[in-house]
């Protein structure tokens, strides 16, 4: 669905690489390991409530006006039909997903829409990374934006380490994309520091806290005419993901970070004009309710 409408006016295509845990402490003996992983009973449909805002302010190389201001709202539902030895097999389905964009003094608003009847089929492994995505174009068909949908919901969800952590253990998710933006080819590095900070019982079972450090990376050119357009821009941001360990999927997923950068038309080593540009995104996933099928 609209997992993550981070770079909503930008889009998304990431290829992510989570790391091992590493940190000194993990180096002393007798600490107690964590085994964090996808893993939900077959049956079972989690039921999770989305809110995603994003907020763009700046101008063009030529001075025209990017402002633009996008939310999206709404419920997704995932349920679990089949658990392999290395592999979760779920239907993704949602009553709708509300997207309203504001930009140039105009504003549209869609639904996206998946009924359970036709659910979108996701193959995760038990890092949390989906492996496929089936029945896809009925989804994409309702879109309107500039990008795939099964990008931003591929690369949006967390990732657990393959090795397990202990308290005070990170590891990291790198992403890169590479997407047209003001007629150019942006680059975003994205780098997420995830931090397992401590495991707590619940009436649910043993509830982990992790806590999320992004830093951001844009930069892009294209040529205009003696001159070229060069776009840069650095952010960091924060997030926090809690985990239900024994019950194998999460209960909650947040990120806010903001992006400052600059357009500029460069000639050789000299800005001639430059303006300055913002994005600030606040996303989360939180869960309504686990029910059996």
């Amino acid at each position: 669905m609209i997992c993550l409408l981070c770079f909503l006016v930008l889009g998304l295509n990431a290829h992510q690489t989570p790391d091992s845990p590493s940190s000194a402490a993990s180096q002393i003996p007798g600490r107690e390991k964590y085994v964090l992983a996808f893993a939900p009973r077959p049956g079972q449909t989690l039921v999770y409530s989305l809110q995603s805002r994003m907020n763009a302010e700046g101008q063009g190389f030529i001075g025209k006006s990017l402002s633009m201001n996008t939310q999206a709202s709404g419920q997704i539902d995932l349920a679990v039909r089949q658990v392999s030895t290395d592999q979760v097999f779920t239907e993704l389905s949602s009553p709708g997903i509300r997207v309203s964009v504001l930009a140039l003094g105009r504003q549209d608003e869609f639904t996206l829409e998946a009924p359970p009847e036709d659910p979108v089929r996701v193959i995760f492994d038990k890092s949390g990374r989906i492996r496929d995505v089936q029945n896809v174009q009925a989804l994409e068909d309702q879109n309107r934006m500039n990008f795939s949908i099964i990008e931003v919901l591929r690369n949006f969800l967390p990732t657990y380490p393959d090795i397990p952590p202990a308290i005070g253990d990170s590891w990291k998710d790198h992403k890169r994309m590479t997407v047209p933006f003001e007629g150019m080819n942006l680059a975003i590095e994205v780098e997420v520091t995830f931090t397992l900070d401590s495991v707590v019982p619940s009436p649910q079972g043993r509830l982990g806290f992790v806590s999320a450090a992004y830093s951001v990376n844009l930069s892009g050119s294209r040529s205009l005419d003696t001159a070229a357009g060069v776009f840069k821009g650095q952010g960091k941001g924060s997030g926090n993901l809690h985990l239900l360990l024994d019950a194998g999927y999460f209960t909650e997923y947040r990120l806010d970070y903001s992006v400052d950068g600059s357009m500029a038309i460069r000639q050789g080593e000299m800005d001639l004009a430059a303006w300055p540009f913002t994005l600030g995104v606040n996303t989360s996933l939180t869960l309504l309710e686990s029910r059996e099928s």
